[in-house]
């Protein structure tokens, strides 16, 4: 017998055949039958259709690209708003929260700061050798920022000393003091008070073993300007001292030494 099936199962017949099942149509009382399969076997939608046949064949199955939305036209004014007009138009909507606008401003933490002691000395550089001597005399003498004859002076104010004690020089002990030296911080450079204090504090560790009063040599422009500049209160200012040319200078220069020795004698032997 022949029996015509609708498009639907005619389909699903095709594709069952595909797939190798060939015996769908058996029965119990052995019933055959061909399968007459319609042209299209999908049924179309003829405005579907008609609407796929509009696109142009270059396309090919990419659906057509909608047209872009019309861009409104804007004034000039509404096309670069002005930085003053920011506010008005943030304030509009009173939905938005607007902050200020103006420059944040950071409050400054109280500190309290001392003022800079009054510069009462010109020398912000020091260079100096001490010598300790006999635990009884202290030189201390200027030398260039650059020197190399620091074995010659050191000879020298031993045979200083020991002609001013007149007695050998068995225990002595030679240094040297730099300012600012490692210092390096602009705003301590000028402090005059550390200079002050730098110095007084080498000089102590310098006498710490003196048994009395020590004599002091200054022995340099420099050294001899900055003593004066100290506080009358300074400990350096109650030594009997001498004030002479540096050490430097009196080795370079032989005919110095008669005048150094004339007023050590003076300052010390009254």
């Amino acid at each position: 017998m022949s029996r015509e099936l609708p498009p639907q199962q005619a389909f699903q017949t095709h594709c069952l055949a595909q797939m190798g099942v060939v015996s769908w149509l058996a029965a119990a009382d052995n019933v055959t039958g061909t399968v007459f399969m319609p042209p299209q076997p999908w049924p179309i939608d003829i405005d579907v259709a008609a609407d796929i046949a509009s696109v142009p064949s270059s396309m090919g199955f990419k659906a057509a690209d909608p047209e872009p939305a019309p861009v409104p036209k804007l004034s000039p004014e509404e096309k670069e708003p002005l930085v003053h007009n920011l506010r008005e138009q943030l304030n509009s909507g009173p939905e938005i929260i607007v902050e200020d606008l103006q420059p944040i401003e950071e409050l400054a933490v109280d500190i309290v700061v001392e003022p800079d002691p009054t510069l009462n000395t010109q020398i912000t550089r020091l260079n100096i050798h001490a010598y300790a001597l006999s635990n009884k005399l202290l030189i201390l003498s200027d030398v260039p920022q650059v020197f190399s004859q620091a074995e010659d002076i050191e000879r020298l104010a031993l045979k200083m000393g020991q002609a001013l004690l007149k007695q050998p020089i068995d225990e002595w002990q030679g240094s040297a003091f730099t300012w600012p030296g490692q210092l390096r911080n602009p705003y301590f450079l000028n402090r005059t008070d550390w200079l002050f204090g730098a110095l007084e504090s080498y000089v102590g560790r310098l006498v710490k073993g003196f048994p009395e009063t020590p004599w002091l040599v200054l022995a340099g422009a420099q050294i001899t300007q900055l003593v004066e500049d100290l506080p009358p209160e300074s400990l350096l200012k109650q030594y009997p001292t001498a004030h002479i040319v540096s050490l430097s200078e009196l080795h370079r220069i032989p005919e110095l030494r008669k005048e150094a020795w004339q007023v050590m004698q003076a300052s010390f032997f009254r």
